[in-house]
């Protein structure tokens, strides 16, 4: 059974080789592809996110390329300087990006190897290994080995740029590892991730301050970065880069410290991680842990209806599930960042134009709802739940955290301002892209099944393409719910520039009957999707949870 999964049936392997860990670390390494790209044959949508992902990663690299040759013509402090800086970033970002963004490939998931007869330390190779060579880890290394382009006139710089690359970019995977493995066991305690979720708010709401007051500072921080890069070449985040610039300098005893400063984080990074990932395969048998409420909670509030079921169910996770809480922080979030850019740019109207973006956010979060249910939607579809019923079920869940924020938000943003004449027609853009957001859900979730996070899934998990998917469906979305409101958005600028109350009225008006109309279509349509493609969709989602 084991050389099948391998895929290593097409041919024999000599006994040395199974057992060998550089003949496991080869293993898994082919265990890695073979996985990726079942996944994206099984998935065409996955194989094309994965593919935009590359090209999109291929641009960004050609860029880097060309401004790393380019620094060729700079003087050596400025190149030294820019170098330490940008690699200190890069490095940080594989350590923040699966945190904030859709997750990091965990194809070789050590829960699911955890059975195969292999040392921790060879386990662990194998990952880091699998890790390197995926997209992200192929891009990092070859702008690892680029950064010798900004050495051109210093031959030996040059050539210990192309001899670091390798421990460049596995400083860059093992960081990441690092990172996500530790927070992967905390984030399974509720009260950590409603701290998380605290922070983030406290970030969201601090940015615009950030931003003004480094944008404020910009050129005392430009006198500053010498001094910043300096100090980074130092530590852990520079030290790799800063080995081929002090070379570039003649400063060959700075070079040799920050040498075995690389080499030793690489180590303490490979050594620091083990213990957590022991830990986290030991606590992969552990199962989760049930909280038993009495009572049936908002079922007992709604209709004993399939419809009234669905929205019960719905609205519960809206209120427990993680996922769901997300969206429920840009209710807190957008209006305080909103205010503060209003503040800043003297333009108070985009206090109460932040209600319009929040409205349209929070009616579009329905269009991962079938992804989110995970095996849960089975129910649906071996009781043969009416699409009518599922689609006006999960809107009515949405409805309940969604109109209530955002006619308050309206209303006290408009009283901010004092622009009381505008109050329609900031209602009108807001059913418009409101209703016309849930009719536009209701088609999508019908047709599409996201690659997201299953329930108790490791929250940084993310599969072959998921993110650039991801992006582009909601992107398409968005779209559509741009070209319908169009008509609402046309009479809210007539209503701006002509400051006539008819115009304003006129607004809320087509704002209200074009919504429900694009409503009733997109509920209508999305139902007859449901019904002909429900089996479809569970396959899909049985798939993505598999």
């Amino acid at each position: 059974m084991a050389q099948p999964l391998l895929g290593l049936a097409e041919a024999p392997v000599a006994a040395g080789v199974r057992t060998s860990p550089a003949g496991m670390v080869r293993v898994l390494v082919r265990l890695r592809f073979r996985v990726m790209i079942n996944t994206l044959m099984r998935h065409k949508w996955q194989l094309v996110g994965a593919i935009i992902g590359a090209l999109y990663g291929l641009g960004l690299l050609t860029g880097a390329v060309i401004g790393l040759f380019a620094l060729s013509l700079a003087d050596y402090e400025l190149a030294r300087t820019a170098l330490i800086i940008a690699g200190s970033v890069l490095i940080l970002g594989w350590i923040i990006g699966p945190i904030v963004s859709s997750g990091m490939d965990r194809t070789l998931d050590p829960a699911r190897l955890m059975t195969f007869p292999m040392r921790p330390e060879t386990l662990m190779t194998g990952i880091a290994a699998a890790s390197l060579l995926g997209i992200p880890g192929i891009i990092t290394f070859l702008l690892s080995l680029t950064t010798a382009g900004t050495w051109l006139h210093y031959p030996v710089a040059a050539i210990a740029a192309v001899l670091l690359a390798p421990v460049a970019a596995m400083t860059c995977v093992l960081a990441c590892q690092l990172a996500t493995t530790a927070l992967s066991r905390l984030a399974a305690n509720r009260r950590f991730r409603e701290i998380i979720a605290g922070v983030l708010i406290v970030l969201l709401v601090l940015l615009g301050p950030i931003l003004s007051g480094v944008t404020s500072g910009f050129m005392s921080l430009a006198e500053a970065l010498p001094g910043l890069a300096n100090v980074l070449s130092w530590t852990p985040l520079g030290a790799v880069w800063a080995v081929p610039a002090e070379i570039a300098g003649g400063h060959w005893g700075p070079a040799g410290l920050k040498l075995l400063i690389a080499l030793a984080t690489l180590a303490l990074l490979f050594l620091a991680w083990r213990p957590l990932f022991l830990t986290n395969i030991g606590s992969s048998n552990e199962g989760s842990r049930t909280t038993v409420r009495s009572g049936t909670g908002w079922f007992r509030h709604f209709p004993a209806t399939p419809r009234g079921a669905i929205a019960a169910r719905a609205l519960t996770y809206w209120l427990r599930d993680p996922r769901y809480l997300q969206s429920l922080i840009v209710v807190l979030v957008f209006p305080v960042m909103f205010a503060f850019l209003a503040h800043t740019t003297e333009l108070p109207i985009l206090l109460p134009g932040s209600t319009v973006i929040l409205a349209m956010l929070l009616a579009l979060s329905t269009f991962t709802d079938v992804s989110y249910d995970g095996t849960a939607f089975s129910t649906h579809v071996m009781r043969g739940v009416r699409g009518i019923d599922d689609r006006l079920g999960r809107i009515w869940a949405n409805a309940l955290v969604t109109v209530g924020p955002v006619l308050v938000i309206a209303v006290v943003t408009t009283a901010i301002v004092g622009r009381w004449d505008q109050l329609p027609t900031l209602l009108g853009l807001c059913a418009a892209v409101t209703l016309g957001g849930f009719g536009v859900s209701s088609v999508c979730s019908a047709i599409f099944v996201m690659p997201v996070p299953q329930s108790g899934e490791n929250p940084f998990a993310s599969k072959p393409g998921a993110g650039m998917l991801s992006m582009v469906g909601m992107l398409g979305s968005y779209g559509a719910l741009l070209v319908i409101s169009l008509p609402a958005i046309a009479c809210a600028i007539i209503a701006g520039i002509t400051v006539q109350p008819l115009w304003a009225w006129l607004t809320l008006l087509v704002g209200v009957l074009g919504g429900a109309l694009f409503f009733w279509i997109g509920v209508r349509w999305g139902a007859r999707i449901f019904d002909r493609r429900a089996p479809d969709l569970l396959a899909k989602v049985m798939v993505q949870g598999s």
